[in-house]
């Protein structure tokens, strides 16, 4: 038994105990541990080494290199780093490596890969240590996909599937933002919706068709839309489309085609019967200057003037 006494240990003991640590590393070490001389040619190797390029015994990779065991492209890339690291002098931590094999699950590493030094302080070589991080990695996608999905539940309406008021704020600005800065003479405008007659419906045939009609309302206006525009319900039976690079005449061809879209078709209102609806639009552009508030405010009194024309139309 080695005498574990650091004050009392011989020289000995000491060879001894190195041994045995060296020998506990390359058996048990849940990482890849391994020393390669300066042709990247494997001197020493844990028994998670092994295991990762599928052989039994340390003793099979003596002599050998990456390209014997992994994809060129990979190998490669590990020669680069070591190359850089037997130049400088300088240790490399924290290397992220992707591991591709045909036909197998994709595998990640963190690697951290050091100088190796003789006696005298001259590199002979490279050591490295790397973990699998194969599943952190799924977790962390894991993670990223539901923390993206919050992201866009709280920013859609349940109902019509289109984004929500909240959201609606939040893109406007940064519009407005964005056009502030512009040297040109784009501009971008708003649409807003507003379904005719809404209460009557709900009155006369119940909350859940009224939602039919805003789902109706809701398909007319992405269908209509064009792929750079954005569709909001903003209200009860309130809608608005933000048009990136579109002036007045532009969008007032978007929103006859939202408006007739709307009246083309009959809605179903229970009992077999169906009830074709009307919406009410307005629209504004952005001028230099002009705020959010005055935006909207531009917007919905072009609607109300809809409105007040006799609805089912659209002003500008």
């Amino acid at each position: 038994m080695i005498n574990l006494d650091p004050k009392n240990m011989s020289p000995e003991e000491k060879s001894e105990l190195d041994s045995l640590v060296l020998e506990t590393i390359r058996r048990f070490s849940s990482d890849t541990v391994y020393f390669k001389d300066k042709e990247s040619r494997f001197l020493w190797n844990s028994y998670e080494h092994c295991a990762q390029v599928g052989v039994k015994d340390p003793e099979e990779l003596y002599g050998k290199t990456d390209f014997d065991f992994f994809p060129e492209e990979f190998a490669r890339l590990a020669r680069d780093v070591e190359v850089e690291i037997m130049n400088t002098g300088k240790p490399i931590l924290n290397i992220e490596e992707t591991l591709e094999r045909d036909n197998e699950e994709t595998q990640y590493y963190l690697a951290s890969k050091y100088p190796l030094f003789n006696k005298e302080h001259e590199i002979i070589g490279t050591w490295g240590i790397s973990k699998n991080i194969t599943e952190r990695r799924r977790i962390q996608k894991e993670l990223e996909r539901s923390y993206k999905k919050m992201q866009t539940l709280a920013r859609v309406d349940d109902l019509s599937g289109l984004y929500n008021r909240r959201y609606f704020y939040e893109l406007l600005e940064k519009t407005i933002n964005i056009y502030e800065e512009r040297n040109d003479d784009t501009t971008f405008t708003l649409i807003a919706i507003d379904v005719d007659d809404m209460k009557f419906i709900n009155d006369q045939y119940g909350q859940p068709h009224g939602d039919n009609i805003i789902r109706h309302v809701a398909s007319a206006m992405t269908i209509n839309a064009r792929n750079t525009d954005t569709c909001f319900r903003v209200g009860g039976d309130e809608f608005m489309v933000l048009l990136q690079d579109c002036d007045k005449i532009h969008a007032l061809g978007i929103a006859k085609k939202i408006a007739e879209s709307v009246y083309s078709e009959a809605v179903p209102v229970g009992d077999g019967k169906s009830e074709k609806v009307t919406v009410s639009i307005g629209i504004a552009a952005y001028e230099k200057g002009t705020d959010i508030s005055e935006l909207i405010s531009m917007a919905d009194r072009k609607l109300y003037k809809s409105k007040r024309n006799g609805k089912n139309q659209v002003s500008f």
